[in-house]
């Protein structure tokens, strides 16, 4: 084998009901707990039609919090992102390279995620990446250039402040802060006001840029019907409460002291509800 690769990726999740619970719906580290022996990363060259191959050995989940993903354009939640180190071993001797778009196969989930290697160099080892992706249900609605963009914004700042230092480490219990540090929830509530990093884009321009909201609910960090109040950097944005289905209570008492009453309760005899 040509060795190993690790990637540290931001990968943008799909939002669906259980969202806020840490976690996206649709999350890869479920999909790959569930099939661990069956994930690759593949990338086709298409001018030589050669794949580069490489079988994922481990899915690491590096933070606790999840980072919103708002489209402002429809005031909406547009997916969730999380952080994730995925380690795999080659296949063969050719190798990716900076600039790969790379998928992230797996036998029972077919493609999970598209992969963009944006960043190799100074800080990390020469089988290592610094990367941004989608899963696969979010591949038309975010172009590469959205992507990149993320990836300027959140996910390259991130690396910088927490694991450039330290690639090995891992903040199973840490949240993203406004600022883009990894911090406690602790820290988030007493220091950052409950506020934590949001990713505003833009699908009109493809711009995304980080702004701060209100991390709801509460220590388990769930966000149904919770707000976002845009920071200096976005207007604010409100995701809205689930409808649910109206309820209402009828009481009716139908005597006192065994005298008959009408519908309110009050009265009897010639008596209406008003006298």
């Amino acid at each position: 084998m040509a060795g190993k690769v690790e990637i540290f990726v931001g990968l943008v999740e799909k939002a669906d009901k259980n969202v806020g619970i840490a976690n996206a719906g649709t999350s890869v580290i479920d999909q790959y707990t569930t099939d661990k022996r069956g994930f690759e990363l593949v990338n086709q060259s298409a001018q030589t039609g050669v794949s580069v191959v490489a079988t994922v050995t481990s899915i690491v989940q590096l933070t606790k919090g999840f980072v919103p993903f708002l489209n402002i354009q429809t005031n909406a939640l547009a997916g969730t992102m999380m952080f994730l180190k995925i380690t795999a071993e080659y296949k063969g001797n050719t190798k990716f390279k900076t600039g790969d778009a790379v998928s992230l196969v797996g036998n029972v989930v077919g493609i999970a995620a598209g992969i963009t290697l944006l960043v190799a160099g100074p800080g990390l080892a020469a089988s290592a990446f610094v990367a941004a992706g989608v899963v696969t249900s979010l591949y038309g609605i975010f172009t590469s250039e959205a992507v990149t963009n993320f990836f300027n914004s959140t996910v390259l700042p991130v690396w910088n402040q927490n694991f450039k230092n330290k690639p090995s480490a891992t903040y199973p219990d840490y949240w993203v802060a406004p600022d883009l540090k990894l911090v406690p929830l602790a820290e988030i509530i007493a220091r950052y006001g409950n506020q934590v990093a949001v990713s505003h884009w833009d699908p009109r321009v493809n711009t995304v840029k980080v702004s701060r909201g209100l991390r709801g609910g509460g220590a388990s960090g769930s966000v149904p019907g919770g707000s976002y109040a845009g920071g200096s950097v976005m207007p604010p944005l409100v995701i809205p409460r689930p409808e649910r289905p109206s309820e209402n209570i009828d009481i009716f008492i139908e005597s006192i002291n065994g005298q008959p009453q009408d519908g309110y309760g009050c009265c009897s005899g010639s008596q209406d509800g008003y006298h």
